[in-house]
């Protein structure tokens, strides 16, 4: 019987253990990847076209039920995900859209070296969900103020969306739009603390999956007025189908 249980991880920062000297685009030596995806095949179930061969066949020197890994040069990751955090897989079909070379490895050919993990930007980037109906107060939420202020940081990075498909309005540049998905309140705490920047985790999603995510971290814990709220909004946008949010 086959073995398909991961031992890495999406996010895991990992080295070849038979490094081939690869390039990243700015020219410079690098041997570090990051895993991005693991689907549950094997190394002899998974093809690769450009050599019409299969991961096991290209790695005769492990096992051939061996589970892969999915991996991005950090380069290239940088450079088209600088957001990801390893929170979720990316998706292959996403992989292709974009313009970065993926590749396949047996598991067992990999050495993981660290994580991927929270990323700080400008916390001015970073927006509401259109469908957050939860306000803030300063005199209700002084406490948690104060305690953001005393750590230098929120007690969790927020998780955001990061929508590649985002397009700027007066330049037309196509850029990674950073919209909330869990931590409204940790980001408003922090813009009243005066932070410049924060450590967010960082999402690249449908919009679909977002919107299932975000639903899936509040609308439990609204109560009748914000579901009321939120409601509306989610129909505004996904029209009937705003039913499987709920």
């Amino acid at each position: 019987m086959k073995n398909h249980e991961n031992d890495l991880s999406f996010g895991d920062i990992v080295t070849d253990k038979e490094p081939p000297g690869h390039k990243g685009r700015d020219g410079s030596d690098t041997d570090r990847a990051v895993v991005v995806n693991t689907p549950p095949v094997t190394a002899e179930e998974w093809d690769v076209p450009s050599r019409r061969a299969t991961v096991a066949e290209e790695n005769p020197q492990y096992r051939s039920d061996s589970p892969i890994a999915i991996v991005v040069f950090t380069p290239d990751l940088d450079s088209e995900f600088q957001y990801y955090s390893g929170v979720a897989p990316l998706k292959l079909t996403r992989l292709e859209r974009s313009d970065v070379d993926y590749y396949a490895f047996p598991q067992p050919r990999l050495r993981k070296v660290g994580s991927r993990g929270p990323i700080e930007v400008d916390i001015n980037q970073i927006h509401p969900s259109p469908y957050h109906s939860r306000t803030f107060s300063i005199s209700d939420n002084r406490q948690f103020i104060e305690d953001i202020i005393a750590r230098g940081k929120p007690p969790k990075p927020p998780v955001v969306w990061a929508n590649r498909n985002h397009t700027h309005t007066y330049t037309r540049a196509q850029s990674d739009s950073l919209t909330l998905l869990d931590g409204h309140k940790r980001v408003w705490a922090s813009h009243v603390a005066g932070f410049d920047e924060i450590q967010i985790l960082g999402m690249y999603l449908d919009d679909e999956t977002a919107t299932r995510v975000w639903a899936n971290r509040h609308l439990d814990s609204y109560n009748r007025t914000e579901t009321n709220c939120a409601r509306n909004r989610l129909k505004n946008k996904w029209g009937e189908s705003y039913r499987q949010f709920f």
